[in-house]
């Protein structure tokens, strides 16, 4: 057996430390493994030896002859406590703990594996051994059995295989590290301090996995081919497959209650990807967005969409449906909880923030400047749902974006009695919010819901001479100290922020309102500057051979557009005529 140690450089490691360490090996393996997605424990068995004295574990547990299912896991356990000379043990004081976890893979096309974890409370180690079927040769986890142990203030690492094991290389370096860090982060407070602490606990992982895999290969691959929106088609679609996975196990409870498929509205549909695929779930529901979408004439014509705006009042009220859904619903994201809560006792709602508003349409501020703001506004709108008398979860979905926490109403705290009386209260909530009164059946006055024409916001819209200024102003910051008598000069390399300071207040503020601000002009006109890291140069001129080479297809538009250089730079363009592929005319 091969060793490595590793020494926590800061803090003093304590058994707790290294089981809460562990721990999160063993629930989140994908945290540390970037080839697993996640893991399930099919069970947990507390052991104590059969002979105490010189208690050791096997070599290699036997390997399982197939997969594991309900019907044989418990065949399957009791040979391993029999191969490891250990017996059942009533309480979970036991000294010894056997789990049988299966890992499942981020690449679908790949077999799930299973280890048999072994956890030796008195010695303070754990060990892990691969048992999954030898024909599947896969390389999502070591297939070699590994040890951590706690020693003093550090963990060592043990494992049966050669030195020059890449597996083993990955558990020296990237495992080993982690689980040490983990152990460092607890002692000081740091870790997991986020308002939601465990990735799709509302439903069942191994019924997502398989159910993702299905709807993925259902809807994927051909929503991908023929997607017509400018959006990319890789984030957009697996991501709704993802939110609508996650929904159907979601409301499989309900309606186990209810007899009947859930009734759902959609409030601020965008593509209507999820409405559609709901909707070929076998669910009744529709989609409202205040601008209609290309891929809308795609679908069939039981996909119900509706192009309208929707303003908070009496008349935007649900009545007959089971749950409202805000995935990024932006503006309206404050205002769903009110609606739900409004429409009826028995309407529940999904609920996924993403850009922060207040009730009135304006963007909403942070209370506590130690807390992210979209942390702040999570917790912001918790606390609204509460107040609106809803019992409320929050998860952590598993998809492509950073803004993935969620809120799931799970009924009322207070019985329907009540219900008259919540409304009263939630009437009086919005008024507190808004310093406004209910203006006729509208909640709010002067709402400022979004733009049914989606503005170009890109800096691609600016005046011709407020680009010009800034181009001439940061260009001429970048050159300073240039000389003619020296060969051609680059310029400087300077941090973004540091040309931010450059610019008038009046000018920064007009780039802001088109989203993207300096580092999106500075990409719009690529030819002349280089963004890369945080950091702006000047970008040497290309030459007809090079933009040749660069290009995936032969229809090229070069010497068509002056060259920046030739007419600006103190000294010209370091490219002769015949070269450069830009024009060599003075402006």
């Amino acid at each position: 057996m091969i060793k490595s140690t590793y020494l926590s450089p800061k803090n003093k490691l304590t058994p707790a430390l290294f089981w809460h360490s562990v721990n999160i090996l063993i629930t989140k393996p994908h945290v540390v493994n970037k080839r697993l997605w996640g893991c399930k424990i099919w069970l947990r068995l507390y052991c104590k030896p059969v002979n105490t004295s010189n208690w050791e574990l096997p070599a290699q547990f036997s390997r399982l002859e197939s997969t594991v299912t309900a019907e044989n896991v418990d065949a399957y356990m009791n040979k391993v406590l029999v191969e490891a000379e250990v017996s059942i043990y009533s309480s979970e004081d036991a000294k010894v703990e056997f789990i049988l976890a299966e890992l499942y893979p981020k690449k679908y096309s790949q077999t799930q594996v299973f280890q048999v974890i072994v956890i030796n409370k008195e010695n303070l180690s754990i060990s892990f051994h691969d048992v999954s079927n030898e024909i599947y040769n896969h390389r999502l986890c070591p297939n070699f059995p590994f040890t951590l142990k706690l020693e003093e203030n550090s963990i060592e690492l043990g494992a049966c295989c050669e030195e020059d094991e890449k597996s083993y290389t990955w558990l020296s370096t990237t495992l080993l590290h982690q689980v040490v860090k983990w152990c460092e982060e607890t002692s000081n407070g740091s870790y997991n301090q986020s308002l939601c602490k465990q990735s799709l606990a509302l439903v069942p992982q191994d019924k997502y996995y398989s159910k993702y895999l299905k709807l993925k290969e259902k809807y994927g691959k051909e929503m991908v081919k023929i997607w017509p929106e400018c959006t990319d088609p890789s984030k957009f679609v697996y991501e709704d497959i993802a939110i609508a996975t996650y929904l159907l196990l979601l409301w499989e409870d309900e309606e186990m209650c209810q007899g009947r498929k859930q009734r759902f509205v959609d409030l601020g549909c965008g593509n209507g990807l999820l409405v559609y695929i709901l909707t070929k779930e076998g669910h009744t529901g529709v989609g409202i967005d205040v601008r209609k979408r290309n891929i809308w004439d795609m679908y069939t014509k039981d996909v119900i969409l509706e192009e309208k705006t929707i303003v908070p009042s009496d008349s935007c009220l649900f009545p007959d449906t089971d749950w409202l859904i805000g995935n990024h619903s932006d503006e309206l994201t404050p205002w769903i909880p009110v609606i739900a809560a409004k429409s009826s006792y028995a309407c529940n709602f999904f609920l996924l923030p993403c850009c922060a508003y207040n009730f009135d349409g304006s963007k909403y501020q942070r209370k506590n400047s130690f807390k992210s703001q979209y942390t702040d506004f999570l917790e912001h709108i918790k606390e609204l749902i509460e107040q609106c008398g809803f019992n409320v979860e929050v998860d952590r979905l598993k998809i492509p974006s950073t803004k993935r926490i969620c809120l799931v109403s799970k009924g009322r705290n207070y019985t329907k009695e009540n219900y008259e009386e919540y409304c009263i209260k939630i009437k009086d909530l919005i008024t507190n919010n808004t310093r406004s009164k209910f203006a006729n059946e509208t909640w709010v006055k002067d709402f400022k819901a979004r733009d049914p024409v989606e503005r170009v916001r890109n800096c691609t819209q600016i005046d011709e001479n407020l680009i010009g200024s800034i181009v001439e102003c940061i260009s001429s910051f970048l050159l300073g100290g240039s000389s003619r008598e020296t060969t051609w000069y680059g310029g400087r390399t300077v941090d973004l922020g540091e040309l931010i300071q450059l610019i008038p207040q009046d000018q920064l503020k007009q780039l802001k309102s088109e989203c993207g601000g300096i580092q999106t002009l500075l990409k719009n006109n690529h030819n002349i500057f280089k963004v890369q890291s945080g950091k702006v140069q000047l970008r040497y001129p290309q030459t007809v051979d090079e933009v040749y080479r660069k290009s995936k297809s032969g229809n090229l538009k070069i010497k068509q557009k002056p060259c920046w250089f030739y007419i600006n730079h103190p000294q010209g363009c370091p490219l002769l005529d015949s070269k450069c592929s830009f024009l060599h005319v003075k402006g």
